[in-house]
């Protein structure tokens, strides 16, 4: 690497740390915990679909990363699915990301620079959100569904807060990051955190289920086989991969369907 280059390595990480201090932490004006909720560093628009009988579980919904721009509202179905099974859901955009009319502050990671993507910081600001809504919803456990980006960030939380997160459903998970950029020719992201490092943190008696496209060349389904492969080498028999055939980065009718029922087995007693 040339002087140049290291220069502007440094000069990117010292911007991103800048941009994720708390001192740059925005507030929320209204965090009612339906519409709004606040987080370490930011405030999260949130789609509520509450149940009205009470419910020991809650359900915490991410999204991906959206690249061609738009709303997270196609996401919303699964929400709505989950609430018919008397499990109360809520969809939170992620930093930057607009949902029901409504914005989460910070950037999303389509505008992000490389030393920016899924770094610690935000991702821990991400499980602040989602311990406030658990103690408003005097939720006594946690289940994460994510897709794709939205997997990411539900897999290192598994690990990063043991305490907090209990299950997930990982859709279309890139688990191992550095092996997901370079199938896709793509440079490492350097402060990126990725599930398969957070894996030894996970508690043992977490349920695990991860699924991908036969047809999905965005997060390839080995990156969740493999993933899940790992987690019961150190003994979890709770996790499993699902191949959901004829479909690939996408959340169609198959996927969602496939969700539901991953659903049912991680809600199971």
């Amino acid at each position: 690497m040339n002087l140049r280059a290291a220069i502007g390595g440094l000069s990117a990480l010292a911007l991103c740390l800048v941009s994720a201090s708390p001192a740059n932490a925005e507030t929320c004006e209204n965090p009612d915990n339906q519409k709004f909720v606040q987080a370490k560093a930011r405030c999260l628009a949130i789609r509520t679909f509450p149940v009205r009988d009470g419910s020991d579980t809650l359900v915490v919904i991410l999204h991906g990363d959206l690249p061609r721009g738009g709303t997270a509202d196609h996401i919303f179905p699964i929400g709505g699915q989950v609430a018919k099974r008397k499990v109360p859901a809520i969809v939170t955009m992620r930093p930057g990301y607009t949902g029901s009319g409504r914005t989460s502050t910070g950037r999303p990671s389509r505008k992000q620079g490389r030393y920016e993507r899924y770094n610690e910081f935000e991702i821990d600001s991400i499980a602040a959100a989602v311990r406030e809504l658990k103690s408003h919803y005097k939720a006594g456990r946690v289940v994460m569904i994510g897709y794709s980006g939205g997997a990411l960030i539900s897999g290192v939380m598994l690990g990063m807060h043991p305490d907090l997160v209990d299950d997930v459903v990982l859709v279309a998970c890139p688990c191992d990051v550095e092996r997901w950029r370079r199938a896709r020719g793509r440079g490492p992201l350097p402060m990126a955190q990725s599930p398969q490092d957070w894996l030894e943190k996970a508690a043992v008696d977490a349920r695990i289920i991860a699924m991908t496209g036969s047809r999905d060349r965005t997060a390839i389904p080995e990156l969740g086989e493999d993933y899940v492969a790992a987690e019961k080498a150190r003994g979890l028999l709770d996790a499993r991969f699902v191949l959901v055939r004829g479909t690939g980065h996408s959340l169609g009718w198959r996927m969602q369907r496939a969700i539901l029922a991953a659903l049912v087995q991680v809600l199971a007693p």
